[in-house]
């Protein structure tokens, strides 16, 4: 299967994955614009509308400096596109239909990466608006990504003894090697 082939298969997804890449970009544009400064509980102080900027390119660039920086973690998400692309494309090799879950996983996952490599090359890091106070501050684009993280860890879980990683590896490798 060649790049072509991948892009036919994942074709039926580009419409949902715009719409929602759309809309965390729109909403990241009217943060930017009219509320930067507000904060404001959502939840008691459970959860919070906290706006801020992460320049640190990601919630692990906080923590390790390698990844916060900005050509590691653009690689790294073109990394993570073409581990959903070809982890699709495999799954194809298994399966005639597509379940529902497998669809969420790829329109997530696919707009949550996309969405972060736009965060990183057009708003010079994320603009996280909505917090966990003393844990963490994310985005829309994390709920995206932790969606289809979540659905894939269940799926991998039921189907651990149908499809391994080593199996995928030489998938890939095969299909590097055209």
């Amino acid at each position: 299967m060649r790049g072509g082939d991948n892009i036919k298969q994942i074709k039926p997804f580009l419409f949902p994955v715009i719409v929602l890449i759309f809309f965390d970009q729109i909403i990241k544009v009217f943060i930017g614009i009219f509320l930067m400064h507000f904060e404001f509980d959502v939840i008691g102080e459970f959860f919070r509308f906290s706006p801020v900027q992460n320049t640190n390119f990601s919630y692990g660039g906080n923590f390790i400096s390698i990844l916060s920086n900005l050509w590691v973690m653009i690689l790294f998400n073109i990394f993570v596109i073409f581990i959903f692309i070809s982890g699709y494309s495999f799954y194809k090799t298994k399966k005639q239909y597509t379940s529902y879950s497998v669809k969420v996983i790829i329109i997530c996952g696919l707009a949550g990466a996309l969405c972060s490599l736009l965060d990183k090359v057009l708003w010079g890091g994320s603009l996280d608006s909505l917090q966990v106070p003393n844990v963490f501050t994310f985005d829309l684009k994390d709920i995206y990504l932790t969606i289809a993280e979540i659905i894939f860890i269940i799926i991998g879980i039921l189907h651990s003894k149908e499809i391994s990683v080593k199996e995928y590896i030489f998938f890939c490798y095969g299909r590097l090697k055209r």
